[in-house]
């Protein structure tokens, strides 16, 4: 039997992060280790190997790549990596470059769980769009602009604007507005300015994760220009909205990138539409125009989502039979 660990959690009770409930499964489980769902206080982890050295931990990795993108420690947790007999990230890049470096399969690439007590009834449609995410680089702020134009929802954690429809609201109302909505627009990618790019290029070896393949190359003048530059740069990141908009029977309309990292989850044309960068409202009119023709792919979405990626298929797939 396995069991949970949660001292320390440094999420938001709200967060998608504190919402996976796996301990529900532990009586299932056949192996014997102690399972992080969430971001910690990684200072936690010597307490469990001091009490049992060979205590095996796996880790629910939910950060990566972005952990990169800071210069904070406790946030890279760089230093406790070899705590971990298992790690299951999101992300396929990060877990093939760092699999290589250590010449291991301890790495494992997943699905975000999504546990079934929180999927919303189906409903009647009051909104036009949705967007939930924080308003952190010039692009989002741009397609912002462009919601607005509409009966639109926007659901954020601080209120930059007047834009924010729904501050700090609780996961189970977010998901009640996504599932009110017609079309969710979701990406899979962290945009990112200058001073994150400055991180990624200062951690060990990281031209090797194709993760980085869109950041520029370090030269000398780097630090200074990546700093005074207002480009962005994509990295991919699975995000919760697709699910979240899957479960909630909400159009996944997902922003086309150099990764597409969706189709690893969904197939698109059947089940999410994409739109690209700058053309965001003409592909909202679009499907408004004809949202009918669009309710097959929602609920295909939906059909997918609730075969393949619940909590109770996560801990099936990798946990039930982990030793």
């Amino acid at each position: 039997m396995y069991q949970m660990f949660e001292e320390g959690i440094k999420v938001s009770k709200e967060s998608p992060m504190a919402k996976f409930h796996l301990g529900k499964f532990a009586h299932l489980a056949k192996g014997d280790f102690t399972l992080i769902e969430a971001r910690i206080n990684f200072k936690g982890l010597e307490k469990i190997r001091a009490a049992n050295p060979n205590e095996k931990i796996v880790y629910l990795e939910i950060e990566e790549p972005n952990r990169f993108n800071s210069w904070d420690k406790a946030f890279r947790r760089e230093e406790y990596e070899n705590y971990f007999y298992k790690i299951f990230s999101l992300c396929p890049y990060t877990t093939k470059w760092l699999n290589e470096k250590e010449k291991s399969h301890r790495r494992t690439t997943i699905f975000y769980p999504f546990d079934e007590a929180y999927i919303p009834a189906k409903t009647e449609k009051k909104y036009d769009v949705i967007y939930v995410g924080n308003i952190l680089a010039g692009e989002i702020e741009r397609n912002v602009e462009t919601l607005r134009k509409f009966n639109y929802r926007l659901v954020a954690d601080y209120m930059p604007n007047g834009a924010v429809t729904d501050l700090n609201v609780s996961y189970e109302q977010k998901l009640k507005l996504i599932s009110e909505t017609k079309i969710s627009i979701v990406h899979n990618v962290l945009i990112l300015g200058g001073r994150y790019i400055n991180a990624i290029q200062g951690t060990k070896d990281w031209e090797q994760n194709a993760a980085w393949r869109e950041v520029p190359r370090k030269h000398w003048w780097s630090l200074v220009w990546n700093r005074l530059s207002k480009r962005e740069y994509l990295v991919p990141q699975i995000k919760t909205r697709m699910f979240e908009a899957a479960f909630a029977r909400s159009l996944i309309l997902c922003r086309r990138d150099p990764f597409n990292e969706i189709e690893r989850f969904f197939v698109p044309g059947k089940e999410f539409v994409y739109y690209e960068d700058g053309k965001l409202e003409e592909k909202i009119r679009e499907i408004l125009a004809h949202y009918e023709d669009y309710l097959p792919i929602i609920e295909n979405a939906f059909k997918k989502a609730t075969a393949e990626y619940t909590t109770k298929r996560f801990f099936e797939e990798f946990l039930r039979d982990l030793t």
